[in-house]
């Protein structure tokens, strides 16, 4: 399945839509269409609910007429009618942010990322005024639906619910700065994450591993490594932190810069206002546009 989680703006609410053929259907409305028990139950539309706690209930069954081509135009969405929302909770989800590793790693490192700064498909994103290098950096997310503490990595697979593209924006003046004091890049990296626009489940992707990938910077076409080329699979490393940490259902798991997935590993820039997309294959294209944003307020008195 293709699943989006999008906001309504006839209803001002946050919805969970299918996407096929690039089309968007509500998933509320196909339950009335075609008369399924998960109509009417309280909550039922809530992202979280739906599809980490209950498994994807139902969506199957929804998926499967749309696949057969019966399609109510009454619960399609048409353009202008949402925006489009990262297909998580992000007030029930911990970002973690794998990184890449030498082929020689004892094991995968890992950082907190700032899920409240989660945004859709197709975002504007300010970075901090005083920023001239700003980046995008292509992941494979995963979104987890069931608690990890000390998981095999088989166990680490089955919790997967599905796979979305991410954009581990940064702001490279900022990393250099952090990285001279021998500092974490909070400053650089936790203003805003992109990750979207669908979350499409293992049963449709089947192996991440061989999956192609590409950038474009307004009309430029970048290319760049398979997802699989880590040290670690993203199943071993999410065990991995799961033995440190404890993951739970709804978290957000970036897999870590694929090779050549930043403007800064092939010694481009990426200008203020382009539009960047970023496209994993049989997942989609990811789209946001870089923006200076305002000067910040003082917060300590002199």
């Amino acid at each position: 399945m293709r699943i989006a989680h999008v906001f309504q703006l006839a209803t001002s609410t946050s919805i969970v839509a299918l996407e096929r053929d690039s089309a968007l259907y509500d998933v509320a409305e196909l339950e009335r269409h075609f008369g399924t028990k998960l109509a009417d139950i309280p909550g039922v539309s809530d992202f979280h609910t739906r599809v980490v706690a209950l498994r994807c209930a139902g969506l199957h069954v929804l998926d499967d007429r749309l696949l057969s081509g019966d399609r109510p135009a009454s619960a399609q969405l048409l353009p202008g009618a949402f925006l489009w929302l990262p297909p998580c909770a992000t007030d029930r989800a911990a970002y973690v942010q794998l990184g890449p590793c030498a082929r020689d790693a004892e094991h995968p490192w890992y950082r907190f990322g700032n899920s409240r700064a989660l945004q859709g498909h197709a975002a504007v994103i300010p970075f901090p005024a005083l920023e001239d290098e700003p980046d995008y950096e292509l992941n494979l997310a995963a979104l987890l639906c069931e608690d990890l503490r000390r998981a095999t990595p088989e166990e680490a697979e089955r919790a997967i619910a599905g796979y979305a593209v991410l954009n581990d924006w940064t702001a490279r003046g900022l990393e250099a700065q952090a990285q001279a004091r021998g500092m974490p890049p909070s400053d650089a990296k936790d203003f805003a994450t992109q990750l979207g626009p669908v979350l499409v489940t293992p049963d449709e992707l089947g192996p991440v591993e061989v999956l192609r990938t590409q950038v474009r910077v307004d009309a430029e076409v970048r290319l760049c490594s398979r997802i699989g080329e880590w040290a670690f699979s993203l199943a071993e490393a999410i065990a991995c932190v799961s033995d440190r940490i404890e993951l739970r259902a709804g978290d957000v798991i970036g897999a870590g810069r694929v090779v050549g997935g930043s403007a800064w590993c092939a010694g481009r820039r990426v200008p203020y206002g382009a539009r960047v997309e970023l496209m994993i294959e049989r997942i989609g294209w990811l789209a946001g546009r870089p923006v200076r944003g305002p000067e910040p307020l003082p917060w300590r008195r002199r």
